[in-house]
């Protein structure tokens, strides 16, 4: 696992803890889905801005080509 892919999932680990919590503590209006909703219809730059990055995330990126050696060590695994 590379460093970004562990900080991005300890990231939605937390930001998950903390809704329960909110949501427990403080009832649906403190989670971060009504936090988004709320800024959504105030600022709706900021829903755009949100779809676009997740957008850019999760869209189609062309895969990266093999490299010769891992593509030698790929076969000798076989």
């Amino acid at each position: 696992m590379t460093l970004t892919s562990l900080i991005v999932t300890m990231a939605v680990i937390a930001l998950g803890i903390y809704d329960l919590w909110a949501v427990t503590f403080g009832g649906v209006g403190s989670s971060i889905s009504r936090l988004m909703q709320r800024s959504a219809l105030r600022h709706p730059f900021i829903a755009f801005t949100i779809g676009y990055i997740c957008g850019h995330i999760f869209g189609y990126m062309a895969p990266e080509p093999a490299q010769p050696q891992q593509v030698v060590e790929q076969q000798e695994s076989k």
